[in-house]
């Protein structure tokens, strides 16, 4: 039973030095109906007695077929929404890999993207950000709030002490 409670996910932005490799939601895997085809990092939730460096490395072998060996915390995302489901925390890691082709997943599909043309995706309103984050290399911490239609309403990053929207 699903009650509200915080949910954490690792994530990790496999990078080359001029791509992301994203996964673009399949409909299936999609909690509300505009989210599918947004462009998202690889990753999932973390097991029970699980690291977050653990589940992450886990997640992309499942997800890829890639095995990283040298996932860097760069942050941590918090989501609050008055929906049961929508409630997470993600620990966001970046990876540096050298350009491959991954297996297929059920959870969408594989892309490798122009780290400039990033700004130009269909992604979750607070990826923007947290891209910002990884490309300057500076570390994050954000809080952010949604209401019941999964819009953003509030982002605060805690490390700098500003709002984000």
């Amino acid at each position: 039973m699903i009650d509200g409670r915080k949910r954490a996910v690792s994530l990790c932005i496999l990078q080359t030095d001029k791509e992301y490799l994203l996964i673009r939601r399949g409909k299936e895997k999609c909690e509300k109906e505009d989210c599918v085809d947004q462009y998202i990092p690889i990753g999932g939730k973390i097991e029970a007695f699980e690291t977050p460096e653990e589940a992450v490395i886990r997640e992309v072998k499942e997800e890829t077929g890639i095995t990283i060996e040298n996932a860097k915390l760069m942050g941590v995302v918090t989501e609050t929404s008055p929906l049961p489901k929508y409630n997470w925390i993600l620990y966001i890691f970046v990876a540096n890999i050298n350009k491959q082709t991954p297996i297929q997943c059920r959870e969408g599909y594989f892309e490798w993207v122009l780290k400039e043309h990033v700004i130009t995706l269909p992604t979750p309103e607070i990826d923007q950000k947290i891209y910002e984050y990884v490309n300057n290399n500076q570390k994050f911490m954000i809080h952010t709030v949604y209401d019941q239609e999964l819009v953003l309403k509030s982002a605060y990053e805690y490390l700098e002490e500003r709002v984000l929207k």
